[in-house]
């Protein structure tokens, strides 16, 4: 793991901003306030998805919140709900001392741009004002300003559009109209945060003067005192959980006399005005945020009413929000028809606020079932025996009792699967049938009880005895993925943001996903290769692999698996899912903040979930045809070979770039049937380890035959969609020719049995150590290459290397790499295959194309092509200054 330098940087300047904080009053003189909390009046959320749902941002009641800022130990209060100042008015009438207050979502018109204005000591009927005057920002600060209500302008880096980007003249001009900023925002992270802090600490009288000259702006008209830039903390918080745990000190000369004769609220009013504050708060991480989220999703579950399918279909927004938000209702539907579950989520809930279960209960819940209900009643304790430093231990418990619902939930799959596995022997499908199950029919009878057509999924079925801690699980996951979404969901603007600032500015890291690793395949041996690359050049990339077996190392993080299968289509290749809770604290530790995915299978799908929760850039390296796989190698075709073509469509054009290893590959993925934008697209290539070097040919010591007998070699898996079919009939022929020629097979695989029937005087010999291939393609005269659809040989770059000329199809990658009649053969049929061996090896001597073969290889250069790498993914700006494979 990398050393956390850019985390470490920012807790230091929070923790040397917050003593400095600290001791600037006198705590005797001071108020301690949240300015920025929330109750169940903040009904209608900013996000879009909540309203299609119709779930407020809360539903907890506001002498809750009370009772929890005053556990955090505040000492004047105020509730700042979305547009409506209701729950001050209510709490106001029932005796509590409340300053009145609410955030309005304003509207700059002139840059189209919407953020959250905090608002302090209107009456109701200025409130009106204000809330008629909200679309217009202007109107709304001018008013405010004419009536001295004080405003801050809340999380001023947040709340804005990922693909839209802010000009720099916006955040000049509202340095303007503001005198007071929120920088501890409790739902903000601390770089977001460290970033207000820097932003509006450089500004200076000279700055303000000519940005309002620039603008044509009267200072007077919005601010006081337009020199004077205060920053306030609020914790933000909509569960109640951690209100008042980030917040403002509001300093009050004489406070404890003045008390005795005038209230709280007005003196907390008083200060704001004055911009007597200083704000509190600590370290902000995805720890608190889960917590809260995981509340939140406690709350809908247990309050959750169906909002109908007409709303869901009508109501604005993207097709996207409609499906989330559908996938979303039918989820919590389900979750409510579920007692068990919903018994959990009522416990967890509560031990959540603090209230500790009844043990009766316990005694009733089943043995598998009963750690769960421990770790939860754990955390009621410690909520009462913590007080503020209790979000750690809240955190690790629900990582323990994730831990617990892994456990039971890939127990009841694996016996599911067995049983599943034994039917389908029984019963066996071809894989043309279970493809076409994958298509859903798009008839709603077909989904019915009595409906003629087949159902898809019995998905009741499957999901029985699942129930509970999938969708415990779930919730855990849903509530990781919100934090990190929420928190991270500015990103790219803060990279900008930073860069212009000059502080703070992020240093890239990449995590590179891949399901193999040790295997022996292509893209295992290309990424041993890579890792050597970036141990040896200390290079800012991880590569992350899930197994069992595999051994940590430097820049390579291996994580464990929760479960393990197999696909009948695989062989015998096992895939392992992680832990996606512990994948999530992985990124965040390792300051991540881009993607590569080698492989189309579960790491693939972790790294579109991680792209999408942490706001970064995902790349997709295609190291092989997965098309053209299942035509040739599987046999798909027609209407279910359309199927997979457009599942790659989807599947890549959810990654922001792809990386392919050859022309053809890179004109199919631009072209019609992918249409891929060009831009998206980048060439890549291998290269051969520093061992592969031309040696002193041994053909009796390596393969037992003479020292005069052409051979021929092939190196690779003895599999059908490798080629290795076509070896005998070009063998045959020749041997016709050249009747001394010898035929050496080197590798293992499901068609090796067929092979030695059909070619009984070839050599085979299984796997070889690295370090022994390069003699093997010193002694061989001509490798081979019979498959049509590999996008890049890794077997053709070691024998280059070695001297050894290599003949192949005119396809993918082989026509990028080799150069036909210098250091080898392009051919379109294998008859043309044997007639160009024969001709060569009639010619003599062969140095010329040996020394072809070796000059040929050196473009194929590691420091090169991870250079060109590094540039395509952006963590360079050099440009690449030669074709890759050209």
């Amino acid at each position: 793991m990398p050393d956390k330098h850019f985390q470490k940087a920012l807790k230091d300047e929070l923790a040397k901003y917050l003593a400095g904080q600290k001791n600037r009053f006198d705590r005797e003189d001071t108020l301690k306030i949240d300015l920025h909390c929330h109750d169940c009046n903040s009904d209608v959320p900013d996000e879009l998805i909540g309203r299609i749902l119709r779930v407020p941002e809360t539903w907890l009641p506001g002498e809750r919140l009370m009772e929890e800022l005053k556990i955090n130990r505040c000492n004047a209060f105020t509730v700042t709900n979305h547009n409506n100042a209701r729950s001050c008015y209510a709490l106001q009438d029932k005796g509590f001392d409340v300053l009145t207050a609410a955030e309005f979502s304003c509207f700059a018109p002139d840059f189209e741009i919407g953020i959250h204005v905090l608002a302090y000591g209107f009456t109701p009927e200025q409130e009106v004002r204000l809330e008629k005057s909200r679309k217009n920002l202007y109107a709304f600060l001018h008013y405010a300003r004419q009536y001295d209500i004080p405003v801050i302008w809340a999380h001023p880096l947040y709340h804005y559009s990922v693909k839209k980007t802010i000009p720099q003249d916006f955040f000049n001009k509202m340095l303007l109209l503001f005198e007071r900023f929120e920088t501890l925002n409790g739902q903000r992270d601390t770089w977001q945060n460290m970033l207000v802090k820097e932003w509006i600490g450089s500004v200076t009288e000279d700055t303000i003067n000519g940005y309002a000259r620039k603008y044509g702006i009267n200072l007077s008209e919005y601010c006081a005192d337009p020199y004077r830039k205060v920053l306030t903390g609020g914790s933000d918080s909509h569960m109640g959980i951690f209100a008042g745990l980030t917040g403002s000190y509001l300093y009050v000369p004489g406070l404890k006399e003045r008390l005795r004769t005038e209230s709280s609220s007005a003196l907390a009013l008083e200060a704001i005005r004055k911009g007597d504050i200083a704000p509190y708060g600590s370290h902000q991480n995805a720890e608190k945020l889960t917590i809260a989220f995981l509340n939140y999703v406690c709350q809908i579950a247990l309050n959750y009413k169906d909002p109908g399918l007409v709303r869901l279909l009508l109501h604005q927004g993207e097709i996207s929000d409609k499906i989330i938000s559908l996938l979303a209702s039918n989820v919590f539907g389900e979750v409510r028809n579920h007692k068990v579950t919903m018994s959990f989520i009522r416990l967890f809930y509560d031990c959540l606020m603090g209230k500790s279960p009844s043990s009766l209960k316990r005694f009733f819940l089943s043995p598998a079932y009963k750690p769960v209900f421990d770790l939860a009643a754990n955390m009621a304790n410690e909520r009462k025996s913590a007080e503020n430093n209790f979000v750690g231990k809240y955190y690790n418990s629900i990582l323990s009792i994730n831990s617990e619902l892994n456990k039971i939930l890939s127990e009841r799959i694996s016996e599911k699967l067995k049983k599943r596995k034994t039917a389908e022997n029984r019963n066996a499908q071809s894989l043309e049938a279970i493809i076409s199950e994958l298509e859903l029919p798009s008839f709603i009878r077909s989904y019915l009880d009595g409906g003629k057509e087949k159902k898809p999924v019995n998905l009741s079925a499957f999901l029985d005895g699942l129930s509970f801690p999938f969708f415990a699980s779930l919730f855990i996951l849903a509530a990781h993925f919100t934090a990190a979404k929420s928190l991270f969901n500015a990103r790219p603007f803060l990279r900008r943001f930073s860069g212009q600032l000059g502080k703070f500015e992020q240093p890239g890291r990449v995590l590179w996903l891949t399901d193999t690793f040790c295997d022996r395949n292509g893209v295992s041996m290309f990424l041993q290769e890579m890792h050597r690359h970036i141990k040896t050049r200390n290079l800012p990339i991880d590569i992350m692999v899930c197994s069992n077996k595999i051994r940590a190392d430097e820049h390579l993080v291996v994580l464990k698996p929760i479960g393990e299968f197999s696909l009948p289509a695989c062989g015998d290749r096992i895939f392992s899912i992680p832990n996606f809770v512990e994948l999530h604290n992985l990124f965040i530790e390792g300051e991540y903040d881009r993607i590569i995915c080698s492989t189309e299978g579960i790491m693939a799908l972790c790294g579109l979930y991680l792209k999408h929760a942490y706001t970064v850039e995902a790349s997709f390296y295609m190291h092989a045809d997965r098309l053209m796989y299942a035509r040739e190698a599987l046999n798909i075709t027609g209407h279910n070979l359309d199927r997979i073509r457009r599942m790659l469509r989807f599947f890549y054009r959810s990654f922001d770039k792809i990386l392919v290893l050859d022309s053809g590959r890179q004109q199919w993925l631009t072209g019609r049937q992918m249409n891929l934008a060009p831009e998206k697209v980048f060439r890549t290539a291998h290269w051969a380890n520093e061992c592969f070097v031309p040696h002193e040919a041994g053909k009796a010591k390596y393969f037992g035959i003479a020292g005069n007998s052409p051979v021929l070699l092939y190196v690779g898996r003895i599999n059908n969609e490798k080629g290795v079919l076509e070896l005998p009939f070009i063998y045959a022929n020749v041997k016709q020719t050249c009747n001394n020629v010898r035929l050496v097979i080197v590798g293992r695989g499901a068609a090796a049995e067929q092979l030695r029937a059909e070619i009984p005087d070839a050599v085979f010999t299984d796997w070889i150590p690295q370090k022994e291939l390069p003699y093997i393609y010193s002694s061989a005269d001509i490798l081979l290459l019979p498959s049509r659809f590999d996008t890049f040989c890794h077997v053709a770059i070691e024998a280059l290397s070695c001297g050894l000329p290599v003949i192949a199809y005119n396809s993918k990658s082989a026509k990028d790499m080799i150069v036909d009649n210098d250091c080898g053969f392009l051919v379109k049929s294998r008859d043309e295959m044997s007639d160009r061996i024969i001709d060569y090896l009639q010619r003599q001597p062969h140095d010329k194309f040996k020394a072809a073969a070796i000059e040929r290889s050196k473009e194929y250069s590691a420091d090169r092509i991870v250079n060109d790498l590094m540039y395509s993914i952006g963590m360079t700006d050099r440009k690449r200054s030669v074709p890759l494979n050209g």
